[in-house]
């Protein structure tokens, strides 16, 4: 959750006069314990109290800026630096300070000036930070590694187990969070970690206890009631991930991802009419292609407004021409409005995968034989029940070896599905699998078979990019290969992300 950053001017008042008959020594050392069980808000009111006060008191005013730092509020942190200065504050904590305030406002490159040759753990963690922001992952990685080994903090820990997490290192991930249980057992990154490192090893239930202690401990934050959300409806069990939301949403009423979750879980329900009638105010604002406008889209399907959905779901389609849920559902509408034709050509290429789901053979299948297709009666025989029984045990094994990092595993189902015919989506899971089995020969070979199969797929383009880059081999093509697929999918934040390592790899 991204906390506000500015108080309405009537409330910041009312809290003054609350704090009314407290000394500034006593609403200091208030701020200072809410500082260190991470209540920033609450720090952060104390402090503009004290400071009322004490105006140009240095340790209250640093105190302030790193407040601020922590709130994500690069102008109230930029204010209380110069307030800083003006009484005396200087060199290398507020250099550290600056060098925060810059990577906030995104200039690594500004940060990492003025991080300068600081050794500090937390010189290592901005020096890190800013390598990251600058595609730089092995500097990156070596900053870590030497703020770890010059004792590391809770913060650098985190930062570092993050980035391991991100990048698939579960290994080592596990291990920095053994330390940050050893540096801070109870603080809310070292519980947070826990769950998340259970969840990408595939161990949902013990994802769902570490998240269910976090809530305990800081029942103000709205992440771990949403981790714990989607474990819960993974499980099956919608009610409860529902309750989970409707906390979080007394947290944060305005959050979008509590927003978000809180409408799919009305959609895995069924609850059509009252997802309608809550979006439909709100229909002109909705971001086309994003998930509540889909979810908008697919109510109005439910209910029997086809052309609407369709208008809906042709446009996220334009916006999002690899994402599968808004193909299928504009081929449903497409059938729906009597459209086989193009429900047919919308749907085959869906069907056409060894992965494809029940659901999307069903359709396919149906419009393949509205417009006499010959493919209609191969989707028959896949849909046979023995068949398609057998089928989707494979396909979930595989999924769930992908999930849990069982690479050995799922080369050796992706290989039994490819045996089937050349699919690029099987191809592009065995490349991932190879890559990360350090295999990189295999990898490159089937990311470039599934990208010969359909070359303007940002999926596909990507993963023969991001292949080459874990290589380290062929760098100028991996490059050529994400800037392609940035074209193809511009708002993708883990193709911007590779691409920066292409970038930094190949000077």
């Amino acid at each position: 959750m991204k906390p506000s950053i500015h108080l309405a001017l009537p409330l910041a008042v009312l809290l003054a006069v609350t704090a009314c008959g407290e000394s500034p020594e006593v609403l200091f050392a208030k701020a200072r314990e809410d500082f260190a069980a991470e209540n920033y808000q609450e720090a952060r009111i104390a402090l503009g109290s004290a400071l009322g006060e004490r105006p140009g008191n240095s340790e209250m005013l640093a105190l302030l800026v790193e407040t601020h730092l922590r709130l994500g509020d690069p102008d109230g942190a930029e204010g209380a630096l110069r307030r800083l200065e003006r009484a005396g504050g200087e060199g290398p904590a507020v250099a550290r300070m600056k060098a925060q305030l810059a990577l906030l406002r995104q200039a690594p490159q500004q940060a990492l000036a003025l991080i300068g040759a600081d050794s500090s753990v937390d010189g290592w963690r901005i020096r890190a930070e800013s390598q990251l922001a600058l595609g730089e992952d092995m500097a990156a990685r070596d900053a870590f590694e030497k703020g770890m080994a010059g004792g590391g903090d809770i913060r650098l820990a985190s930062s570092y187990a993050r980035y391991l997490l991100l990048n698939g290192d579960l290994t080592r991930a596990a291990y920095v969070l053994r330390r940050m249980q050893v540096l801070a057992p109870r603080s809310y990154e070292a519980l947070v970690l826990a769950g998340d490192l259970a969840a990408a090893q595939g161990r949902d239930d013990a994802a769902i206890a570490a998240y269910r202690k976090v809530t305990e401990a800081f029942p103000g934050r709205v992440p771990p009631f949403l981790a714990l959300a989607n474990l819960q409806d993974t499980a099956g069990r919608v009610d409860e991930a529902s309750a989970l939301v409707e906390q979080a949403g007394k947290i944060a009423p305005d959050d979008p991802e509590v927003d978000e979750l809180r409408f799919q879980l009305l959609s895995e329900k069924g609850e059509w009419e009252q997802i309608r009638d809550a979006l439909q105010a709100r229909e002109s604002s909705l971001p086309p292609g994003s998930a509540l406008s889909m979810t908008y889209g697919e109510a109005l399907l439910r209910l029997n407004h086809p052309e609407q959905a369709r208008v809906i779901f042709r446009r996220a389609v334009l916006l999002l021409p690899g994402n599968p849920y808004a193909r299928l559902m504009l081929g449903e509408a497409q059938l729906a409005t009597g459209d086989a034709r193009r429900a047919w050509s919308t749907l085959g290429p869906l069907a056409a995968t060894t992965l494809a789901r029940p659901e999307v053979l069903e359709r396919a299948e149906k419009a393949a034989r509205m417009v006499g297709a010959p493919e209609a009666a191969e989707l028959q025989v896949r849909l046979d029940p023995a068949r398609l029984k057998a089928t989707m045990a494979l396909i979930d094994q595989g999924e769930g070896a992908m999930a849990g990092q069982d690479w050995n595993t799922a080369v050796s189902v992706y290989t039994r599905l490819l045996q089937r015919g050349g699919d690029p989506e099987v191809l592009r899971r065995l490349a991932l699998a190879n890559s990360r089995m350090g295999d990189s020969a295999t990898a490159i070979a089937h990311a470039d078979r599934a990208l010969a199969l359909d070359r303007d797929n940002a999926d596909y383009l990507y993963m023969a990019g991001s292949v080459r880059v874990a290589a380290g081999k062929d760098l100028g093509e991996a490059r050529r290969l994400l800037e392609a697929a940035a074209l193809v999918d511009p708002r993708s934040r883990d193709i911007a992300r590779e691409l920066k390592k292409a970038k930094a790899a190949a000077r």
